[in-house]
């Protein structure tokens, strides 16, 4: 009985290890995107930083947008990496204050990726109204 408990416990920290690197690596990469003016505009970004608070409106505007190139998945991965930092926050902030700071940073990355996401629907939507409504006899 003892065997199995083991071998739960070290795939699910094994996954979480999966999840975490795979998320930091996505945040990183969306960290790298310059944000355009109409996505600035939109959200009220100014410079690079984005508090990681913003991250639940940002997310509601990009769900006002139509979806890009099947990127609803990697904003459902980054919303629970999000709330994973969050419970970071909480569970660790009287016993480890770097991890506090860790925590702080990835979720501005995170409202961060999701301005990015933002700013690539908008571009996608312009697109689809310029080739449909634009080009019409």
């Amino acid at each position: 009985m003892i065997l199995p408990a083991i071998i739960l416990v070290i795939s699910v920290a094994l996954l979480l290890n999966f999840f975490v690197t795979y998320c930091r690596l996505q945040v990183a990469a969306g960290r790298r995107v310059e944000l355009s003016e109409a996505a600035r505009e939109a959200t009220g970004i100014e410079g690079q930083g984005v508090s990681g608070d913003e991250f639940l409106r940002l997310r509601r505007l990009v769900d006002l947008c139509p979806e890009t190139d099947g990127d609803a998945y990697k904003l459902g991965l980054i919303r629970a990496y999000h709330a994973f930092l969050g419970m970071v926050r909480v569970l660790c902030g009287p016993v480890m204050p770097a991890a506090v700071a860790w925590a702080a940073s990835e979720r501005s990355g995170c409202s961060y990726y999701a301005a990015v996401a933002l700013d690539a629907r908008i571009a996608h939507t312009r697109q689809i109204f310029e080739r449909d409504f634009l080009t019409m006899p």
